[in-house]
């Protein structure tokens, strides 16, 4: 139970949203029959429409995500294979090959900053 207070406390805030319910199809229905209606009377048709609303996703091409997909797949390929073939001592290597690497990466940046 409360107790009587002087101040007003503010109470939790609360998501509320209402949904919004689309449907295509009656859309393009009620755009169409608003158009016969507009040449049936005789107004001018215009392309603006400002219901629309389009749903198609403007895309563009990575060809350097592709091709680092395509490296971390092979990469992958390689180690389960030597793993296969060799059994764990391949990890070790490659973590002799890639900590140089690693290295040599970090070096080269902290040069660039400078």
């Amino acid at each position: 139970m409360r107790f009587p207070s002087l101040f007003r406390l503010p109470k939790h805030q609360q998501f509320r949203i209402q949904p919004r319910y689309y449907d295509p199809v009656k859309e393009e229905i009620k755009e169409r029959t608003e158009r016969i209606k507009e040449e049936m009377e005789g107004k001018e048709i215009s392309d603006y429409r400002a219901s629309k609303i389009n749903f198609k996703r403007k895309t563009k091409s990575a060809p350097f995500t592709s091709m680092l997909q395509l490296g971390i797949a092979a990469l992958l390929g390689v180690m389960v294979l030597g793993w296969l073939q060799f059994g764990n001592e391949v990890f070790y290597y490659l973590l002799w090959v890639a900590v140089p690497i690693y290295l040599l990466y970090r070096l080269k940046t902290l040069r660039k900053r400078k």
